[in-house]
């Protein structure tokens, strides 16, 4: 009897729920995907866009990137209805984000060199960062996070006298 028509509407039939069985059916069905979903669905095809000069809205980011392949959004981000000089566009495979970015990286447009690359989340760009310092500095080991050293004083130090 499920979705049949009584008097005009379709009717609803199912096995009886308590609320909280209900409420959990429904947070589940309706509730937005979490980070974690978020990052493995999109990755390698959600593309990172710096340097957007105020000219460049929406609609012109789709049109720029759209002759790579199927794109699902573009997305400038906006504070107070001014440009905030970057914006995502997610393509709908990372075959076609991969050639965007090495197409796009660089390319002038209007009066400025874009910065295009495959978006990281917050976290996973700390750590990138810390490791990239890490590296620089001539750390042995590459670690995620940076190492907390305590403060050690020079082997030498000199005692001066107060200045009257």
């Amino acid at each position: 009897m499920n979705g049949k028509i009584v008097n005009g509407r379709a009717i609803y039939v199912g096995r009886a729920q308590t609320k909280t069985e209900r409420q959990g059916e429904l947070k589940s069905e309706f509730e937005p995907m979490n980070n974690q979903d978020k990052m493995t669905r999109y990755q390698g095809t959600n593309l990172y866009v710096k340097n957007l000069d105020n000219e460049i809205d929406d609609e012109r980011l789709w049109q720029e990137f759209s002759p790579f392949g199927a794109i699902t959004s573009a997305k400038v981000m906006m504070d107070h209805g001014n440009s905030r000089g970057f914006g995502f566009v997610c393509f709908t495979s990372p075959e076609d984000a991969t050639m965007a970015v090495s197409q796009m990286n660089g390319r002038i447009v209007v009066r400025k060199p874009w910065y295009v690359a495959f978006a990281q989340h917050k976290e996973e760009r700390q750590a990138y960062l810390a490791n990239m310092f890490m590296q620089r500095m001539g750390g042995v080991c590459a670690v995620p996070y940076p190492a907390m050293v305590p403060y050690q004083p020079p082997p030498y130090s000199y005692i001066m006298a107060p200045m009257y």
